[in-house]
């Protein structure tokens, strides 16, 4: 019995490993495979495209990787050729799209469609509010003449946007202020103009759903639970040689970026103040670190870059720390880090949108001095921060595990599925079925 078809957009390839946005995607890939003959398009502005893996081929029926340089906003490509620094940056504030739509342009969208139809897709689901624009000549048609559409923000860009800001503002850091408040402007412009177009907004957390209903009809929100599947258990660590510190994160992506400098700068003078011990820590993930080279003068201080397995680095960790300051969504990684069965030391945004306990599963804490003490403490008591572990990683195991996503997506499309019921069965009607079979992979 054939399943229904459809169309996966996502900003880079879906993994089941690697860094939180990609742990998404793979984590939703699975999901909606349970339901649907899922036709996956790429268009990498958040990853390099790289080889399609194991999870990709098992559940998509087909796939298209779009290069970005191929659809370059002209415009954008303009501001980027300006030679001069301050006048390219100037120019950037004033582009009026999200910095990742710069590539989502209506060529783009041409191709993702053109390559889709086909298939006769009877639902959309894209994946970031930057990557909305490429269904955009679908929105504008009304049902009957469209799929369902699903939109999985994840967070809210602009409300990210607009605390990074913040962060930077009290961190003295003007120019990026001004930069991460014009992205947020651009954010807010997009989703005020699209989102009410779709079916359904999804994100990734109780609290981001409320923060939205006030824009959009809670009855149109989903939350999706960010995931992860389950990790081998480590054994706890003895305690010997230097205290370990481990630091998860893509650093390019500019809130973990400030984090690891709020972790290199500050809570690591503090933390010498308090032992005598020697300290170690790891930076560990993808993303152009260069700007964070610097950090390593410190010699507790060691910079790894992306790592095929994290497991060792987990197993060599006397705590997992997230000393995030801004950001939004839910953290995948603190979840990741859960899962290994690590203890944890986190700042209150960190563990935004989990339903966690400071003492019980964790620690938090939000000041240099603060955050120093907690790991201090792990460092001290490590039979109570495994018993804190062991908290976290039952809940983690029963409510953050792949059972609950795949529950919160097959609810979402049932809800889709009444819908198409009072429409009248309006998917597809404006879609010409041209005969693309399952295992056609054009477009690789």
């Amino acid at each position: 019995m054939s399943r229904p078809a459809l169309l996966y957009i996502t900003p880079l390839i879906p993994q089941s490993g690697g860094n939180g946005l990609a742990m998404r995607a793979g984590a939703i890939l699975e999901a909606l495979a349970a339901s649907f003959d899922v036709h996956l398009a790429v268009l990498p502005v958040a990853g390099a495209a790289g080889p399609v893996g194991a999870l990709v081929r098992r559940c998509a029926v087909r796939h298209l990787i779009i290069d970005p340089s191929t659809t370059l906003d002209p415009l954008f490509a303009l501001i980027a050729a300006i030679a001069d620094p301050a006048a390219r940056a100037a120019a950037r504030r004033a582009y009026p799209k999200p910095f990742l739509s710069c590539a989502a342009t209506g060529d783009a969208a041409h191709r993702v469609l053109a390559w889709a139809r086909p298939a006769a897709p009877r639902a959309v689901h894209v994946m970031r509010l930057y990557l909305a624009p490429l269904i955009e000549p679908w929105l504008r048609h009304a049902p009957p003449a469209r799929p369902f559409t699903v939109l999985d923000l994840d967070e809210d860009d602009a409300a990210a946007g607009e605390r990074l800001a913040a962060l930077f503002d009290a961190t003295g850091r003007p120019g990026c202020a001004a930069s991460a408040r014009a992205e947020a402007l651009a954010c807010r412009g997009l989703a005020r103009r699209l989102l009410p177009a779709f079916d359904r907004i999804a994100v990734s957390a109780a609290g981001e759903a409320t923060h939205l209903a006030a824009a959009i009809p809670p009855a149109r929100i989903a939350v999706l639970p960010n995931t992860v599947a389950p990790r081998p258990r480590l054994p706890q660590r003895p305690a010997a040689g230097p205290l370990r510190l481990l630091f998860v994160g893509t650093f390019g992506h500019a809130p973990n970026a400030d984090a690891a400098r709020f972790l290199c700068g500050e809570v690591l003078p503090a933390l010498r103040r308090l032992t005598g011990r020697a300290i170690a820590i790891d930076l560990v993930g993808s993303g152009d670190a260069g700007d964070l080279g610097d950090l390593t003068a410190a010699p507790e201080v060691t910079l790894h870059g992306p790592v095929p397995d994290l497991g060792p680095f987990y197993a060599a960790a006397d705590m997992a720390v997230a000393p995030l300051r801004a950001g939004g969504g839910t953290r995948i990684k603190l979840l990741e880090a859960f899962a290994f069965g690590v203890p944890v030391v986190a700042t209150t945004l960190a563990a935004d949108g989990l339903e966690l306990c400071h003492g019980g599963h964790l620690l938090l804490a939000d000041t240099p001095d603060g955050f120093a003490r907690a790991c201090w403490e792990v460092a001290l008591f490590p039979d109570q921060a495994a018993r804190r572990a062991d908290r976290a990683a039952a809940l983690v195991a029963g409510r953050y595990g792949p059972a609950p996503l795949l529950d919160a997506v097959s609810r979402l499309y049932a809800a889709i599925a009444s819908a198409e019921g009072n429409r009248h069965d309006r998917h597809g009607a404006g879609l010409a079925d041209q005969g693309s079979g399952p295992g056609d992979q054009s477009g690789q």
